[in-house]
């Protein structure tokens, strides 16, 4: 079996924007909000630049992210998708380098506060069957946690792919719904907190509350993103309905579930319509009476 990894293989392959990404949610205050709602996403901005709103925080070239309509598909992916009518599209090409990955900062709070028995983290995918694609690569979701203050490494992603978790290898042409809790839900982590990058150690959320130093609990949750990463050839997947939900210690709720949806066209009223036409009528009778004229 081929591996598969959601990013480059290493710390330093950690995506610019992501830092970014982190930076910019660091720097704010955070504080968890009490909020429960589905929102609505149809536009994926290039960098972080507000939170809530969607950013390409881990596409390369070769690889795209986008949100698209899924209506006229057909089959499994338009009739039984989550929610109508559109989704995020993630495709990568055949290099190893290509990535396609987005994700969404917020008022999130901290591992300790979050990580209890109320958190709840959610979506649904679907992979394509393309020949000569990575067979065991899908639309994987990832956490990012980081402590500015921590005196060592105090930054981890933490990596959900469906294949470590019985999904392998991932079925195809068909809407998979995954949900996943503090007990429910196997992770690898990128290295931090007291620990080293393992691929191969797979624990829950809340098994790896237990894992990192005691830094980790103090330490933001900053970035959600859903993609598919470096070494995942041959891609075509879509995602949707992503939900996070959570009371956390001491403070508020969160609840939010994200629906892509791809932009709308404004189609002029038709009253805009007659006023069109009745000028494009007028502007007919004039060119045509100059013509006469000459």
């Amino acid at each position: 079996m081929s591996a598969i990894r959601f990013g480059a293989g290493s710390r330093s392959g950690v995506s610019s924007l992501v830092i970014g990404a982190v930076a910019f949610a660091a720097s704010l205050m955070i504080a968890t909000e009490s909020s429960a709602a589905v929102i609505i996403e149809d536009s994926i901005d290039a960098t972080p630049v507000a939170l809530g709103q969607w950013f390409q925080n881990g596409t390369t070239a070769g690889g795209n992210a986008s949100i698209v309509s899924l209506a006229g598909a057909g089959g499994n992916l338009e009739n039984n998708a989550p929610l109508p009518q559109g989704a995020a599209r993630v495709t990568t090409g055949f290099d190893n380098n290509h990535k396609a990955e987005i994700g969404v900062a917020d008022n999130y709070g901290t591992a300790g506060n979050i990580l209890n028995d109320s958190f709840q983290l959610g979506y649904s995918f679907y992979k394509r069957n393309v020949p000569g694609g990575n067979t065991f690569a899908a639309p994987a979701i990832k956490l990012a946690f980081l402590n500015p203050l921590t005196m060592g490494d105090g930054f981890v992603t933490m990596v959900y792919e469906p294949y470590l978790n019985g999904n392998s290898p991932v079925t195809t042409e068909t809407w998979t719904d995954v949900q996943i809790d503090l007990d429910n839900g196997l992770f690898w982590q990128t290295g931090g907190f007291g620990q080293v990058l393992d691929q191969n150690k797979l624990l829950t959320l809340g098994e790896w509350l237990t894992e990192f130093d005691a830094d980790f609990l103090a330490a933001n949750m900053t970035v959600l993103s859903v993609g598919v990463g470096s070494f995942n050839q041959g891609q075509e997947g879509y995602f949707d309905n992503v939900s996070l939900a959570y009371q956390t210690i001491g403070a508020g709720e969160f609840d939010k579930t994200y629906n892509f949806e791809a932009a709308r066209t404004a189609v002029p009223e038709p009253g805009t319509l007659g006023l069109f036409g009745l000028g494009l009528l007028a502007f007919g009778l004039t060119r045509r009476r100059a013509l006469k004229t000459v």
